[in-house]
């Protein structure tokens, strides 16, 4: 058998045949084994391999599937002669010597470094040149990779790197200086933060007599480090630096080996913090908070334990670092930086006993009088640091735990922690929560970084790339550093790239750094806990990333999460105690949109299909379900779409108010959840549709027509592709109202004559009656007064025919607007004065207020203006109690004013007309502007 990992995975039989390996499942399987060649691996970590800690139940049968699957591949005659063996709940892939590229590869690797120990360099160089060229591509290439298998990835990848290293020192030491340049050039630009590949260009080029370009290849390495890091180059490669400026004949740094036992007996004032980031931008009213309590301006002891939390990304280091060294001076007794590794992916936590020990050893305590118990060195070293003014900048606290012991620090010392999780507890009266950064922030972020690097960018595109990045400082390095990095891109390419969510996190990543790993890290530590709490939290940020809408409140989470409303609280909790959600007010929670498209990718790979479609649908029912409640809280004489019927329970809204303030806070949640399901199944469409038409009167009360009118069309769409005629009636009613608000004229008839042919068609007269009437009205708009009488009788007929008291109520406003129309005022006020009794008889106070209006106009009109003025501010007053939209007050002010003026108030119509053309200016009625035009008109006529 001949296996292939370092490049395309490929697998051939004993005659050289390839075997083909169609199936993901079978090639990450595959890898799996390979990786632990010879090695049993139990299937728990088989599946983590193949699933990243979210295994679905069946795990442990797919695994057996899959592996009789490879078996029957690798051995088609006889399965059961296959390498694969297996070993107690796990597996075993046996492979001979020579049959695996990587052990080749490793086997070559440490024979070449023995070769090159034992003096032996050229031939120790032909060795490592021949591992080298092992490599045919990336590793593991056409195989979807997990979180673990990428991680297995990357120590291949630093495998490698660390070989061609070796290799490149071996043609140092043979004198092939200028061979290697080329090699080593390409090596910094894939890796521009490595240090080692950049010492041995610098002492390539150095010996091949070109110092000018080895002394640049250094301030270039600074530059990088500096702007990306903001650390200084190491030791070794500046020491390099200082003997190529000296001109030393062979200038290769020899750093001797420290002198611990004279450093224990003498211990220097340690001095560790990295380098800040010299272009540090933002974060000021962060940065005064944490000066405040590590450096107080009143000379008190600094506060003892100090804490900055948020999300991956988010800046945290970068910020504490920058804060250290601003207090820096408050601290002469020392500076001390340990990360303690909470979210490095596949690198081991610092223990709390390591990070005391190290600690102790950094004061001058031997390591071998470090005590082993961790209470105890803990104690010895709060007596150590005793009266000192020490400052301990703790980066990456995976929990309080892992610093517990340290808590609080004695007086005049500080712990600095940062950490993703909620470190409130430990610091509670000081503790940063670091978010996104604000928008003018992230634009000056990546406007210093682009002027920098050289890269050409426009205002608009650097804004909109910072938007892209959603505001994190990790998203925007890297945005930044590829750009810098590729000379041919400008802002607007990786802007297009960016645009494409499905791919935004492929985008966000340069050299080993991504924003997908960084939040993995924090995903993948509560899906792989032993606390059910956790695993439940891992599983809530999946089903929440289905969701695009802006922010969830408590009751949609609890529908989502199928739990009782208190162990949904608990959970939710846990991811904001994660910093993968955040809570921007009691009650309500929010994903950032990176994470979001994080949780979404983690979504689709492990919840199967029928699961994220009941948990969309879950959401959906809800907000239908309160929806359809608070519009008839609000006004229940209207005709209301009828909706589908849902198992979920609304959320008790007890008045008109409560009902308008609900439906306003989840107005955005509602109109994207509704976006987002119109092209899912029958079922969750049909939803979809009902809240969309749900939502038709007080999208019009509050004014907002374009939103009216998208939800409108697209149900209509929807409605005509699932052959619904009665929702299909319900959107054409929904289009035109929209038109007409929109000042859409013909567009509103030719809908509402479409919705009468269809009303008719289903013989569905309250359908005819309310295209009648607003067939009517659309007559009257248009001063065609006969044919809206005619619309309008013809409702009044089949209102009472169908036992209709609302659409008998419009009617009859209809009818006196067209007799008024008309020039016949009295019987405009006869019939209009039946519509008021009938309103008031209902309790029904928009129709009462829409009266008044009318019947003020009336008034008007038979030259009575003390009774209209009368009418139409008891029309104000009403329309004010019911929350009614602008078009009726705006035509309410042009009557008043109109009364007014005939009444000798001219002060007073001035001021009428003036509310009434910003209303209706605001709201982009042009008929409602013309009226007020008019009646201004005849006020200056006046004047």
């Amino acid at each position: 058998m001949e296996y292939r990992l370092l490049g395309s995975v490929r697998v051939r039989d004993a005659d050289g045949r390839e075997i083909p390996l169609v199936r993901p499942k079978h090639r990450q399987v595959l890898v799996a084994l390979l990786v632990n060649a010879n090695r049993a691996v139990p299937a728990g970590r088989l599946a983590e391999h193949l699933w990243d800690g979210a295994a679905p139940r069946s795990a442990r049968g797919n695994l057996k599937t899959y592996v009789s699957a490879l078996r029957r591949l690798l051995s088609p005659e006889d399965p059961g002669a296959a390498p694969i063996e297996t070993v107690g709940d796990g597996y075993r892939l046996v492979v001979r010597p020579g049959e695996l590229d990587l052990l080749t590869f490793r086997d070559l690797a440490r024979q070449g470094r023995d070769l090159l120990k034992a003096g032996e360099v050229r031939q120790g160089e032909a060795t490592l040149r021949r591992a080298f060229l092992l490599w045919r591509d990336d590793p593991f290439e056409g195989v979807p990779l997990t979180l673990q298998l990428e991680q297995i990835a990357t120590g291949l990848r630093e495998e490698r790197l660390g070989v061609f290293e070796d290799w490149a020192g071996a043609r140092l030491d043979l004198g092939l200086h200028a061979e290697v340049v080329g090699p080593l050039r390409q090596c910094v630009r894939d890796h521009p933060l490595r240090e080692r590949p950049w010492g041995l260009l610098m002492l390539a080029l150095v010996r091949d007599g070109r110092r000018a370009d080895a002394l640049a290849a250094f301030q270039e390495l600074r530059t990088r480090l500096v702007e990306d890091l903001g650390v200084e180059p190491g030791h070794p490669v500046q020491l390099l630096h200082r003997r190529i400026l000296a001109g030393d004949a062979d200038p290769t740094p020899v750093v001797p080996p420290p002198d611990v036992e004279a450093r224990a007996r003498h211990p220097a004032v340690p001095r560790q913090l990295p380098s800040g980031t010299p272009h540090f931008v933002g974060r000021e009213g962060e940065l005064n908070r944490l000066e405040a309590w590590l450096n107080p301006p009143d000379g008190s002891p600094p506060t003892p334990v100090v804490a900055i939390c948020g999300p991956p990304g988010a800046g945290k280091s970068a910020l504490a670092l920058h804060a250290a060294h601003r207090a820096a001076a408050r601290f002469p007794d020392g500076q001390v930086y340990v990360n303690l590794r909470g979210a490095m992916p596949g690198v081991r936590r610092l223990d709390t006993g390591e990070l005391i020990g190290r600690l102790l050893r950094t004061f001058g305590t031997p390591g071998s009088e470090v005590p082993p118990d961790v209470d105890e060195a803990a104690s010895a070293l709060r007596t150590l640091l005793h009266g000192r003014r020490v400052l301990l900048l703790l980066d990456d606290a995976a929990s309080i735990a892992q610093a517990g012991p340290l808590l609080p620090m004695t007086s005049g010392s500080t712990v600095l922690l940062t950490s993703r999780e909620n470190l409130a507890p430990a610091a509670p009266a000081s503790h940063v929560d670091l978010g996104r950064m604000p928008r003018d922030e992230a634009v000056a972020m990546l406007v210093r970084r682009f002027r920098s690097g050289g890269v050409g960018f426009s205002q608009k595109a650097v804004e909109r790339l910072a938007d892209l990045c959603d505001g994190f400082p990790l998203a925007l390095h890297i945005a930044g550093a590829r750009l810098a990095s590729r000379s041919g891109w400008s802002a607007d390419m990786l802007i297009e790239r960016l645009e494409d969510e499905s791919g935004r996190l492929d985008e966000l990543r340069t050299g080993e750094v991504g924003v997908r790993s960084s939040i993995a890290v924090s995903h993948t530590a509560l899906a792989g806990s032993g606390q059910d709490l956790d695993r439940e939290a891992a599983r809530a940020f999946r089903l929440i990333g289905l969701l695009r809408v802006p922010d969830l409140g408590t009751e949609a989470v609890t529908v989502l999460l199928e739990r009782p409303p208190r162990a949904a609280a608990r959970v939710i909790e846990r991811l904001v105690d994660a910093r993968l959600v955040e809570s921007p007010a009691p009650g309500r929670y929010t994903m950032h949109d990176l994470i979001r498209l994080y949780a979404q990718e983690r979504a689709l790979d492990t919840e199967p299909p029928d699961r994220r479609e009941a948990a969309l649908r879950r959401v959906l029912g809800f907000f239908l379900a309160t929806t359809s409640a608070a519009v008839r809280v609000i006004d229940p004489h209207r005709l209301h779409a009828a909706v589908p019927e849902v198992p979920q329970t609304p959320t008790p809204l007890r008045d008109r108010d409560e009902a308008t303030r609900w439906l306003e806070r989840e107005r955005p949640n509602l109109l994207t959840i509704v976006g987002q399901a119109w092209d899912a199944d029958a079922a969750t469409a049909r939803l979809a549709v009902g809240l969309a038409l749900s939502l038709q009167w007080h999208l019009a009360a509050q004014g907002y027509r374009h939103e009216m009118l998208w939800l409108g069309t697209r149900s209509l769409q929807t409605a005509r592709r699932l052959t619904d005629q009665g929702s299909e009636a319900q959107a054409l009613a929904m289009v035109a109202m929209a038109h007409r608000l929109l000042n859409h004229d013909a567009d509103e008839l030719k809908c509402l004559n479409d919705l009468l042919d269809l009303c008719r068609k289903l013989a569905d007269p309250l359908g005819e009656l309310r295209a009648l009437g607003n067939l009517a009205s659309a007559c009257l708009l248009q001063e065609r007064p006969e044919e809206a009488l005619r619309y309008a009788e013809r409702q009044l007929d089949i209102s009472r025919r169908v036992g209709s008291p609302v659409g008998e109520r419009y009617a009859l406003m209809m009818v006196g607007d067209a007799r008024l129309a008309l020039g016949f005022p009295d019987e405009a006020v006869a019939t209009l004065r039946q519509a008021l009794r009938h309103a008031r008889e209902a309790g029904d106070a928009m129709h009462e207020a829409m009266t008044l209006r009318r019947l003020g106009e009336a008034y008007l009109a038979a030259g009575d203006a003390v009774a209209a003025r009368a009418h139409l501010r008891d029309s104000l007053a009403s329309f004010d109690a019911c929350a009614q939209g602008p078009q009726e007050r705006s035509q309410a002010l042009v009557a008043l004013a109109r009364s007014s003026r005939m009444l000798g108030d001219l002060d007073g119509a001035a001021r009428h007309l003036a509310e009434s053309l910003r209303i209706a200016r605001e709201s982009g009625d042009r008929h409602d502007e013309r009226r007020a035009l008019a009646e201004q008109a005849e006020i200056h006529g006046h004047c």
